[in-house]
């Protein structure tokens, strides 16, 4: 494969290894359960049929939310060969959130599991909705030819805007995320990927579960983080990689220390991403294991952009460009260039097609030394040797539990509050957990509301992990 023109789009890379080896296992869940590429491929065709009977033709919209399961797979790859852009929402999000992201993105169908589903009847009224069930079900074949520049993928983690929109990629950004990691990693097909963090975020579905797809090797895929279920499944399968949050491995560390040697005596490497690792804990986890403890850094805006090797690694290091990547210091304020820390600057084949805001592509895309670059918001060091460290942001954007949580799009909600005349929502250190977001609330004159009442109001209104833990008066 060639980073600089992989030449396939990613459900069709997949197909490509299904026809080297249609037998071979390529996707392991949690409850004992199995596809094989043959399988795989043939479900999601079967899925671009069910999508195509329900009136999706290419370019139009599929909404895909769903906790990690084999449909979550299927799902996807096949409203990528019915040729549709698919919307990968987080299953947390809900009510108002949710919402917003439907009219926003405006559906032809929503790809659902009956767990989502029953939560959120009330929110996914007036949509058609194809559950798990729907999607086992579906038979045929079907599949429409796409353009590398189409678009494949939308998420709704502007990190570089700060708040809640789209960020489109094509099929070459979505191909381009995956291929320069794996063959950066080397990742081959007799690699097994312990995948336990939600294929809804790019950490989890590209460079845990797509990287093993993609390569022929094989993806043993967690609903979510479970101790017991990764010890059933790891001596099983025995895997040889993991990407997750540094979360996973600090509980992982804390709960069961013999369970984290055992893992390494399988495991190449291990990979830390999406959020602050601390040095202590990522030199902790190789002595107990013996192997590297390896980082990725990246945004929903460009995954997968720096990254340590086997080979290659420093300890508080977030790595290297990786292949195609094309990295710049800049003063933030003037853009001249900067020799050893400033804000980034990035140039790659997995960098974004934009927002559909021209206004945040504006703010999010300039023009340095006659290139186009994308800002990143983030300020990096870099030593000499080329390895780069995470100084601080420019961006405002929070870490809980390594997702993202946008200040503003907290603030927005609460002001809708009858009682708020202001509100700025900041974030406290919260330790391993990265940070809780607090509000700090002025009210209006003659108006009363207690803080568990802003707090209630808000929390109603949003996924799990955005909640505001803390509201102080001004």
């Amino acid at each position: 494969m060639d980073y600089r023109d992989p030449g396939l789009p990613v459900h069709k890379l997949i197909e490509r290894r299904a026809e080297e080896d249609p037998g071979k296992t390529a996707l392991i869940y949690e409850d004992g359960s199995e596809l094989t590429y043959g399988e795989l491929v043939k479900k999601a065709k079967a899925v671009a049929k069910l999508l195509h009977e329900n009136k999706v033709r290419k370019c139009d919209t599929v909404f895909l939310i769903m906790f990690n399961r084999p449909e979550f797979a299927t799902g996807l790859l096949g409203a990528l060969y019915a040729g549709a852009r698919v919307v990968i929402a987080d299953a947390l999000t809900q009510k108002e959130d949710l919402a917003f992201q439907l009219e926003d993105s405006a559906p032809k169908v929503v790809l659902a599991d009956k767990e989502v589903f029953e939560r959120e009847q009330e929110t996914l009224k007036g949509y058609p909705v194809l559950t798990e069930e729907d999607l086992a079900k579906a038979e045929g074949e079907h599949e429409v030819v796409v353009g590398y520049e189409d678009d494949a993928r939308v998420f709704y983690y502007a990190g570089i805007a700060g708040r809640t929109m789209q960020v489109i990629h094509s099929h070459r950004s979505f191909t381009g995320a995956i291929v320069p990691f794996v063959q950066a990693e080397g990742i081959s097909g007799n690699d097994v990927s312990l995948v336990t963090v939600p294929l809804t975020h790019v950490l989890g579905l590209d460079a845990a579960f797509l990287s093993a797809l993609v390569s022929g090797g094989t993806a043993l895929l967690l609903k979510k983080f479970n101790i017991d279920k990764i010890k059933e499944l790891s001596a099983e399968r025995r895997p040889t990689y993991i990407v997750a949050v540094p979360l996973v491995f600090q509980t992982l560390m804390k709960e069961d220390e013999e369970l984290v040697r055992e893992l390494g005596k399988s495991l190449r490497w291990a990979m830390s991403g999406g959020a602050y690792l601390p040095p202590d804990d990522q030199k902790r986890w190789e002595e107990l294991t013996g192997r590297p403890l390896l980082q990725v850094y990246g945004m929903t805006e460009a995954p997968q952009i720096f990254a340590t090797t086997p080979e290659r690694h420093k300890i508080g290091s977030l790595g290297f460009p990786l292949p195609g990547v094309e990295a710049l210091l800049v003063d933030p304020d003037t853009l001249e260039p900067a020799e050893d820390q400033g804000e980034l600057l990035v140039r790659g084949p997995q960098v974004m097609k934009g927002y559909p805001d021209p206004e945040e592509n504006s703010k999010a895309f300039v023009e340095v030394g006659g290139k186009v670059w994308m800002r990143t918001g983030d300020i990096l060091a870099k030593d000499e040797e080329g390895f780069y460290y995470f100084r601080g942001v420019r961006k405002r954007m929070l870490k809980y539990k390594g997702y993202p949580i946008f200040p503003k799009d907290l603030e927005l909600i609460l002001m809708t509050h009858p009682c708020v005349e202001e509100a700025t929502v900041e974030g406290e250190p919260a330790g391993e957990l990265g940070q809780i977001p607090v509000a700090k609330v002025k009210l209006r004159e003659g108006c009363e509301a207690s803080e568990e009442e802003i707090m209630r109001y808000v929390n109603e209104r949003v996924a799990a992990y955005k909640k505001v833990r803390k509201v102080v008066f001004l």
